[in-house]
Order: C-alpha cells, then sequence, then structure tokens
C-alpha cells in the first residue's frame, strides 16, 4: 500500500515535472533522457539515449504504444508502458 496519495504525487510532479502534452489532455511528468553505455563485446563502447517520462497511472489511462506525446517542444513516441503498482506509470519514449 503506497504511503502517498495520488494529491500528494501530483504535488510533487507539479513541483518537478514538465507539461506533457498528450493527444487529449495536459498533464505533468518527471522527464529524463540519460545516455545508457552499452557494451557488444567489441573494442568500440557505444551509447544509446533512454528516454523516458513518469506520470501518474491515473493520468495516462488512455496512453499505450504508439501514443504521441509533446515534452519540451518535442514529440516522441511510447514504445512501452511500465506500470509500478503504486500509482506511477514509465513511459518508455522514442524520440520522432
Amino acid at each position: 500500500m503506497p504511503v502517498e496519495t495520488s494529491l500528494d504525487r501530483l504535488k510533487i510532479l507539479n513541483d518537478f515535472g514538465e507539461d506533457v502534452i498528450t493527444s487529449s489532455k495536459t498533464i505533468k511528468g518527471i522527464f529524463d533522457n540519460p545516455h545508457e553505455n552499452l557494451s557488444s563485446g567489441g573494442e568500440v563502447p557505444f551509447s544509446i539515449q533512454e528516454c523516458y517520462v513518469v506520470v501518474r497511472t491515473a493520468d495516462v489511462t488512455d496512453v499505450g504504444q504508439g501514443s504521441t506525446l509533446t515534452i519540451l517542444d518535442s514529440t516522441y513516441a511510447v514504445t512501452d508502458v511500465q506500470p509500478d503498482g503504486t500509482g506511477m506509470t514509465t513511459l518508455m519514449l522514442e524520440a520522432q
């Protein structure tokens, strides 16, 4: 059972989140676009970007794989939806 309420989660997102524009509304989410170092066993190292946004699960009931989001004036396609069971969901993204 989560300690915080949905309203508590919204307050955190309002303080630290970015606007996330879906096809039907604007919500708040914590956006991150880090580089992930990968090793393919060769001599040349490389990395990929692991782009995602964390949002309240209740805010994205109509968002699924293939949905389009706009964050910080960039467009992203949702590649995976990962609810964590505590009322938050991570949306894995691909830049368009």
